[in-house]
């Protein structure tokens, strides 16, 4: 039997809507305990209460509520980070179901992971191009072979130092070469120069290193 125009049209709708909801559910998006597509809130469901099932693809701004800018407020982040740590942590659901356990154990790790990285700036900055689509290599070619060997002379310098005084000079001078390399990345990205970023988050990157040894 030949279906109708409308009936065409409403398998089209049906399969449609099976593939959206197969989608939204495996974003963490849909309610796993009632099914509502209700995502008002990021970590519990809007119509049944229960904690929502995260996803892989959280965004780390959204996730600890704040702008996606590499300047952001550190005390807020701090507040923010602890105050959904409240809500999530495992320690919470410690009489629910084990499937609820398991959630609240991927959600507080996952926001654990969250702020150790918008916490650094490097780090930070590190994610802001991974969300632009930019990585870095760990061979950090892009950096100019001037600045490569001023890394190995200050290397060179802290082998020699041959006294505390002399060591606390160098890690002074780096001290502030670190802070200009920050204020500079702000401004790359604030005018959205990813390649500037990238360069000096590598010129970052060698600097810290050195500055921990």
């Amino acid at each position: 039997m030949l279906r109708t125009h409308s009936q065409r049209g409403m398998l089209k709708w049906c399969t449609i809507a099976k593939l959206q909801l197969r989608y939204l559910s495996s974003m963490g998006k849909q309610c796993w305990k009632c099914k509502s597509l209700d995502v008002q809130n990021t970590f519990f469901c809007a119509s049944c209460g229960v904690l929502r099932e995260s996803a892989e693809n959280e965004n780390y701004f959204e996730l600890l509520k704040l702008r996606k800018e590499f300047n952001i407020d550190a005390l807020q982040l701090v507040k923010n980070y602890r105050h959904i740590q409240s809500m999530i942590h495992p320690d919470k659901f410690a009489q629910k179901s084990e499937h609820e356990k398991a959630i609240a154990l991927e959600w507080s790790s996952l926001v654990n992971k969250a702020y150790k990285t918008l916490s650094k700036s490097i780090e930070r900055g590190k994610y802001l191009l991974t969300l632009d689509g930019v990585s870095i290599s760990e061979k950090n070619t892009s950096v100019d072979k001037e600045f490569l060997l001023e890394m190995m002379d200050v290397n060179e310098s802290v082998e020699v130092a041959e006294s505390a005084e002399d060591l606390e000079k160098i890690a002074s001078e780096l001290s502030v070469h670190i802070e200009l390399l920050n204020s500079k990345l702000i401004q790359h990205f604030e005018v959205n120069d990813m390649d500037g970023a990238k360069e000096t988050i590598v010129r970052l990157k060698y600097m810290t290193n050195i500055e921990n040894t």
